[in-house]
């Protein structure tokens, strides 16, 4: 499947994968990170279960504290 990551296009063998998924085969583990497909939100406790399929849009955004 063709996917866009972060306004990427990247291609998966499958032909759908999990949000979880991408993240663990992109090495994403800092610990704030906003996740939407096709500007949706997905929430932290249904990234397993939220599927990306052909043609999505999903971004992945760490978020970082200061001031």
């Amino acid at each position: 499947m063709k996917v866009v990551v972060n306004f990427e296009e990247e291609e998966f063998p499958e032909a759908e994968l999990s949000v979880s998924e991408i993240m663990r085969r992109r090495r994403y583990t800092f610990p704030h990170i906003i996740t939407r497909i096709n500007g949706k939100v997905v929430e932290r406790e249904k990234r397993n279960e939220a599927v990306v399929r052909e043609g999505d849009e999903l971004e992945i955004y760490h978020l970082i504290s200061g001031g």
